[in-house]
């Protein structure tokens, strides 16, 4: 898929505040929701997209496992510390399933972001 290919996937699936900007693409599922990115895969060079839910959140391990366990290639990863929800694109088929998981995946990281206040004074 080519850049041009992803934003007219993103856009026939209804996604909003679809922007492209250093070879990322910027999108929301909805108008009230966090951003995500489409960004083309590392490993190997050229051989597809991923999509991109970051969180400044450390989830507990054990909720991370359940999750990946749960989800096939929809998995939750840490970057720097932070939580991240990270699955394939191999094509516009995959982009209803990828906005019911990160409405589900931001539920998770509010509520675990939620049970850090006594420690971080969020």
């Amino acid at each position: 898929m080519t850049e041009q290919d992803v934003i007219a996937a993103l856009q026939a699936a209804g996604f909003c505040g679809i922007e492209a900007e250093g070879g990322r693409i910027y999108a929301r599922v909805a108008p009230q929701a966090p951003e995500f990115r489409a960004e083309p895969l590392a490993e190997p060079p050229g051989d597809g997209w991923q999509l991109v839910l970051p969180w400044n959140v450390t989830p507990p391990p054990e909720a991370m496992e359940t999750w990946n366990r749960r989800m096939g290639e929809a998995r939750m990863e840490l970057l720097q510390g932070e939580a991240r929800l990270v699955m394939p694109l191999p094509g516009r088929e995959v982009l209803p399933r990828w906005a019911a998981l990160a409405g589900e995946a931001e539920a998770h990281f509010i509520a675990w972001r939620r049970g850090r206040r006594d420690v971080e004074g969020m």
